[in-house]
């Protein structure tokens, strides 16, 4: 087993005016999750699975700029309204783990671990990625894409703060 202390980690938190059983639902409800997750313009769609403690979660991102990305999730705690994790890789249409198709390498299984902390009449949110298997050349893209790794899900907070907000 990988000791995950050692990994390179990518960490962003972000404070939302709302409540934090509303921040934590739009992260836990798949219904809730399609509308907000994803880059702007994108649609995010459930192939199969659900948000539950070992159950997974295979889903499609389409947008009309770019060729449709899947991913494969299992989810490992759900902590109402405190913490969520899962493993989240890329995947195929039929939902095998795959490369992402814009690196040639890339951890295979990214540990998720979302927490949230009641602050300031409202919710911070902190989200950690951590590399599970990676080979040493995957783990050096990985720390080469911290920056785009912050743009991308700045990107995502701002969606989810619009979504939180109506």
């Amino acid at each position: 087993m990988t000791d995950l202390s050692t990994m390179p980690q990518f960490v962003i938190s972000r404070h939302f005016d709302a409540p934090i059983e509303r921040v934590f639902d739009a992260w836990a409800d798949i219904e809730r999750y399609a509308d907000w997750s994803g880059p702007k313009g994108s649609k995010v769609e459930t192939i199969s699975g659900a948000i539950a403690v070992g159950s997974h979660l295979h889903s499609t991102v389409s947008h009309p700029d770019m060729p449709p990305m899947y991913t494969w999730c299992v989810y490992r705690e759900i902590d109402r309204p405190r913490r969520i994790v899962w493993e989240q890789s890329f995947a195929d249409a039929d939902g095998n783990i795959t490369s992402p198709p814009f690196f040639e390498h890339w951890p295979r299984v990214l540990l998720t671990e979302i927490d949230f902390v009641e602050k300031d009449g409202g919710t911070e949110l902190t989200l950690r990625w951590t590399p599970i298997e990676a080979t040493p050349e995957a783990l050096e893209m990985f720390v080469s894409q911290m920056a785009s790794m912050t743009g991308g899900w700045s990107g995502s907070f701002d969606e989810l703060a619009e979504y939180l907000a109506d």
